[in-house]
């Protein structure tokens, strides 16, 4: 009988101990997510996540893991500690994601355009974050946390807990019926075609979801930019908006209150993008770059993919957008197939000399180049310069065109070509 009630306390403690935690560790979650967020992608403060209130489950779920299994692997070295964590975390995400995708009939996040990516889940960029946040859990931020709850009188924990999952419960099911009726509203809108728009549709949509309840689209609209892309591209396939009352005024309502709202952001920042570019890629000597391999298209469109993620990035982070762009569009402005044979009089491996040859082309056709323009050709190859880069324009350029070249080579990898 003892053994037993001895079970049923350690079970008491283990279950007692573990809702806090999940508690604190989705409030974590939360605060670093929403933080990461609105520094990095929003440009102000954002409430991440799928509830409403200050919390993210996911992150409260993978903590619990990574603390019930450290107590079997903590004789281990770290580093493999550290990458058992990830890997538990990254499976978690993945099928979060899985099972909001079966739920919602429409996901929530997409990695889809990250390297070596799973199925849009999951990848290895934000794996690396799941390996530095268990890092900074288990070595920093749980021995604060265990001492806090260890603390706790028990009336205060079975009021805390008790509190808790109350809430969560009717966060939960608000929340999840919003993305129900918002994604409810995309489906109808995929199915809407503007040479066939009858009435019966309009009501349709509009019973769907009532401009009074404007606030159940910007809630999803503002949290998952992944939704907000698939709201954007839906309105921008309706070119008659003016004869559906209902959708343009929505639209209107949208763009005035949010000022991430893709269809308005994406049209502004590519006119500004062709203004800048217009000269370097309308020019008879730059069009012949077209007709040049360059990995998995041609050296055209190579850089033309490194100069537009180099224009997004210089307005994100305030830098020289023009000089950044123009040097991005002439870093590889060498006028020959070096598969085929070597630039002429040139010794030593393209790697090393054709950043020279492009910036030679670019002074000649272009004449005179600024400074920063004139870095970003020559160290686009960092480190084969040896010399680093000298200006922030030209680290990001460097590490932009390798991203960019990783990517197409992993294209002509997954299509079989050579």
């Amino acid at each position: 009988m003892n053994d037993i009630n001895d079970l049923l306390f350690l079970l008491h403690t283990w279950i007692k101990d573990y809702i806090l935690f999940f508690i604190v560790y989705s409030f974590i979650g939360w605060v670093i997510e929403s933080l990461f967020r609105s520094i990095f992608e929003e440009g102000k403060l954002i409430n991440s996540g799928f509830l409403f209130g200050p919390f993210i489950p996911v992150y409260g779920f993978g903590a619990i893991l990574i603390l019930f299994i450290e107590s079997y692997i903590k004789n281990l070295p770290f580093p493999l500690q550290i990458l058992i964590f990830t890997s538990i975390a990254t499976i978690l995400e993945y099928f979060t994601s899985y099972i909001l995708e079966k739920k919602l009939s429409m996901r929530l996040w997409d990695y889809s355009n990250h390297f070596l990516n799973i199925k849009g889940r999951v990848c290895p960029l934000f794996s690396s974050f799941w390996a530095i946040l268990s890092a900074i859990q288990v070595t920093y931020i749980h021995p604060g946390v265990d001492s806090l709850i260890q603390n706790i009188p028990l009336r205060m924990y079975v009021f805390l807990s008790t509190i808790f999952l109350i809430y969560v419960s009717f966060d939960i099911f608000y929340s999840t019926r919003l993305y129900r009726r918002f994604i409810g509203f995309l489906l109808n809108l995929k199915e809407l075609k503007p040479t066939q728009i009858s009435m019966e549709i309009r009501l349709r949509l509009q019973s769907t979801h009532p401009l009074r309840e404007l606030r159940f689209f910007l809630r999803p609209l503002k949290i998952f930019p992944y939704l907000r892309e698939e709201f954007s591209e839906l309105m921008m396939k309706l070119p008659t908006l003016s004869k559906i009352p209902y959708l343009d005024e929505l639209r209107t309502i949208i763009q005035s209150k949010m000022e991430t709202f893709d269809l308005e952001k994406n049209s502004v920042d590519m006119k500004k993008f062709n203004e800048i570019c217009k000269n370097i890629i309308e020019n008879p000597e730059y069009i012949k770059l077209k007709e040049i391999k360059h990995h998995d298209k041609d050296i055209y469109s190579h850089n033309l993919k490194v100069a537009w993620i180099s224009y997004l990035t210089a307005k994100k982070l305030k830098l020289h957008v023009d000089e950044m762009v123009r040097g991005a569009l002439l870093h590889d402005f060498f006028l020959y197939d070096w598969r085929v044979k070597r630039a002429k009089d040139e010794f030593l491996p393209h790697g090393f000399t054709h950043p020279f040859i492009a910036r030679k082309n670019a002074e000649r056709v272009f004449g005179h180049l600024t400074p920063i323009e004139r870095d970003i050709i020559i160290k686009h190859m960092w480190p084969l310069t040896i010399i680093p880069p000298k200006y922030p324009e030209s680290f990001l350029v460097s590490f932009i065109d390798k991203f960019i070249a990783s990517r197409e080579v992993i294209s002509i990898i997954k299509s079989g070509n050579k």
